[in-house]
């Protein structure tokens, strides 16, 4: 493959991995919990975020870049799964690091982003009732947010993995 090919796609992937893992960590750390901070703002806040700001997209593009691009990378750099290659120590760091960035994709995709989404629709069945929340509506909101944070919990944990290792793979040499 040519030279500079694999050079733009390296560009694109950490580029996209940045504001993916970014984007994530800095969501979980700092937006969540000011958005709890303040109150009754925070739905009005996370509604803009999501719905004007685009959010949701955002991550998905961002990570679904990032998966597709370092899948490419990394079918061209192993040889196309050369067992070889697999077992070396650079090979090993890459493909935990990979898993690692699969499973934090998997949890986003099918963990995080529908239930957001439904925490959003049942926030929006409750504002427009104009009575605040039955029993049964925080109990259910109670949880899909315990869902939530546990979906979030292990994107951080899989995305700093996949970090490190890929960060770091190229030294392993054992």
């Amino acid at each position: 493959m040519n030279i500079y090919l694999l050079n733009l796609l390296r560009l694109v992937h950490v580029v996209a991995g940045i504001l993916w893992a970014g984007a994530a960590i800095s969501y979980l750390f700092f937006v969540k919990p000011s958005v709890t901070a303040i109150g009754a703002a925070g739905p009005q806040f996370m509604k803009n975020l999501m719905e004007r700001r685009k959010y949701p997209i955002f991550m998905m593009v961002t990570s679904l870049l990032t998966v597709i691009v370092g899948g490419a990378l990394y079918w061209v750099f192993s040889g196309g799964f050369r067992l070889s290659y697999l077992t070396s120590g650079a090979g090993l760091g890459f493909t935990i690091g990979s898993i690692a960035a699969l499973v934090a994709f998997l949890f986003g995709a099918f963990g995080i982003s529908p239930t957001s989404a439904r925490m959003g629709a049942l926030g929006g069945q409750i504002a427009a009732s104009g009575q605040g929340p039955t029993p049964e509506q925080i109990a259910q909101m109670k949880s899909l947010e315990k869902r939530l944070n546990f979906a979030e919990q292990v994107d951080f944990i899989m995305l700093v993995i996949a970090m490190l290792t890929m960060a770091t793979a190229r030294y392993w040499n054992f």
